[in-house]
């Protein structure tokens, strides 16, 4: 749905935690109508409210917590400012800001294989959280680009005759390519989106300093943590991958099949 005014997610703050103080504050939102909202005070916390019925706060809170003394590798937010209402709540501030490429790049040669070598470890740290604890969390198990693989064919049988041939010999193909893949997996706990907007660094220093927006952990192809690396270049994949714990030879291959025959 729409999102509300920024007045008020701020009214709602301020009744529930009537001690805190703050002067200014940032609104994070990308897209019109986003899973949340982030508003970022100036004191250094930061308050998510849910914004769909698919958003769960609750259940991220309950992962995050029990992930906590598993994940040593690269901190991740810690809930801390909890209301009784259970649709918001708010964490302090992860600090550095977003690996994007360009900060990648300028990163040291030193930076960057440490940056690699933690990942492949949280990464490890993570999928190594046993699955019956992870469904007892109330995780869903599932894999959402096969529901969008599914909806994406059952579209295209049912408007095929109305596309234009270029668009069609487009789905075609794609189809071809994606039936051809061998999707299966053995099912891990994962953040499931992990890309630069979600790895924070300092760049003073050149250190990963977490690792944030957990609200699609999902128990699914352990491929998935691996998708958004490929924009930091092959070379890094590999040096991820090398650190990780449960690879073989095949990861890095079904990571880049997978993602072609994922129609995003």
């Amino acid at each position: 749905m729409p999102p509300l005014a920024s007045s008020y997610y701020l009214e709602r703050i301020r009744n529930a935690f009537p001690d805190l103080m703050w002067a200014n504050y940032r609104r994070v939102q990308t897209i019109a109508d986003p899973d949340h909202v982030m508003i970022l005070l100036d004191n250094g916390i930061a308050f998510r409210f849910e914004n769909d019925e698919e958003t769960n706060l609750t259940r991220e809170r309950t992962v995050l917590d029990a992930l906590r003394s598993n994940l040593k590798a690269i901190p991740i937010p810690d809930y801390a400012f909890v209301p009784k209402a259970s649709d918001f709540a708010g964490y302090h501030t992860i600090p550095g800001t977003r690996l994007s490429p360009w900060r990648f790049w300028r990163l040291s040669k030193e930076n960057r294989s440490e940056a690699a070598q933690r990942l492949g470890v949280f990464i490890s740290e993570l999928h190594s959280y046993p699955v019956a604890k992870a469904r007892s969390l109330g995780v869903e198990e599932g894999d959402a680009s096969v529901r969008r693989r599914r909806m994406w064919k059952e579209l295209f049988a049912e408007r095929a005759d109305e596309l234009q041939r270029e668009v069609r010999n487009v789905f075609e193909a794609w189809i071809e390519r994606s039936e051809s893949i061998n999707h299966s997996y053995k099912p891990v706990l994962a953040h499931n989106d992990i890309w630069y907007k979600h790895i924070y660094h300092d760049p003073s220093i050149g250190r990963l300093t977490g690792i944030i927006d957990w609200g699609d952990v999902e128990i699914t192809d352990p491929a998935k943590d691996f998708y958004g690396f490929w924009i930091y270049g092959e070379s890094f994949l590999d040096e991820v991958l090398s650190h990780y714990d449960f690879g073989d030879a095949n990861l890095k291959e079904l990571n880049r099949l997978r993602i072609k025959g994922d129609f995003r």
